[in-house]
């Protein structure tokens, strides 16, 4: 069945079905819409989640495994899939079409189709994503327009205690040119700017010509060119202005997934982006509360080993 973002939180109040696709391009709008999903997960007692960055040479035999042990002794597991733009190839595709038919009444599985900004209903039609919503739940975020990007600015101020009018959310809105990243990391600043005050037009154009010297995307870059004393410079000074560690994660990960299209087939460099990729889910199930290591340590210790 299909569910849209708005309906996703009405539709888990009511229950928690076995399969979750989230097809978006917005990072922040996919971990909006798993923090949903993940926080019901919780409240059904499933405590552990295993997170798989797969490309078309994946094998995807962890669909299956451990499943009897799983059932054995009643426990429930979380298996999230994020899809690399190059998508699931053809053994990934027949994998997912099989699971979906008869899914693990214990596991909860999420699968993550990021595509391409240029191409966002690049996978939508395929036969893979078509029997997972059929056996499952597709939640299909639109691109954001202008109108929405501001009304999402003004609901996040909200959620967050920011007080900004509708015209300073239209503006931050243009800036960013739509990109929620930024408008979150703008909107972080404002209360440590401005503490308990009303953010008008004015005093959101002085905090954005005001802005760090740094920005995560400095960050990811300092990370890919391997400068890794630039990079942890980054990362403290992120770190000390309060950047939300899911914006530096989200954009070291797009990051990676541009260098590892471009590098070489079976080459060293897309092995070590490999494993930076675990490394990276590991960092991520940290910040969702799954594991216990502080993320930005792990980031720091990443940074310093790539």
């Amino acid at each position: 069945m299909k569910v849209t973002k708005n309906n996703l939180d009405d539709h888990l109040k009511k229950s928690l079905e076995n399969i979750y696709v989230i097809n978006c391009t917005e990072s922040i709008l996919i971990d909006e819409c798993l923090e949903s999903i993940y926080a019901k997960a919780k409240e059904l007692n499933f405590t552990k989640k295993d997170t798989y960055i797969v490309d078309a040479r994946t094998n995807w035999d962890f669909l299956t495994s451990n499943s009897s042990n799983l059932d054995l002794f009643g426990s429930k597991r979380i298996v999230e899939i994020k899809l690399l733009e190059s998508g699931p190839g053809i053994k990934g595709s027949n994998s997912l079409k099989e699971y979906s038919k008869k899914p693990e009444p214990n596991t909860l599985l999420t699968v993550i189709v990021k595509p391409e900004k240029r191409w966002p209903n690049q996978y939508i039609d395929s036969a893979w994503i078509k029997s997972l919503e059929k056996y499952g739940v597709l939640t299909d975020v639109k691109a954001m327009s202008l109108s929405s990007a501001t009304i999402w600015i003004s609901n996040k101020s909200r959620e967050q205690n920011i007080n900004i009018t509708r015209e300073a959310a239209n503006f931050l809105a243009q800036q960013t040119e739509g990109n929620l990243m930024a408008s979150l990391q703008e909107l972080r600043k404002l209360p440590l700017l401005y503490p308990s005050e009303e953010i008008d037009i004015e005093k959101i154009k002085k905090s954005i010509a005001n802005s760090s010297k740094y920005t995560v995307w400095d960050f990811s870059n300092a990370f890919i060119a391997r400068n890794n004393k630039k990079a942890v410079r980054i990362l403290e000074s992120l770190k000390a202005e309060g950047t939300p560690e899911p914006l530096v994660l989200n954009a070291l990960f797009k990051g990676l997934e541009r260098e590892f299209k471009m590098s070489k087939t079976k080459s060293k460099n897309k092995e070590e982006i490999l494993k930076a990729f675990k490394k990276i889910a590991l960092i991520d199930s940290c910040i969702k509360g799954f594991n216990k290591q502080d993320p930005w340590l792990g980031i720091r210790e990443l940074t310093l080993s790539f």
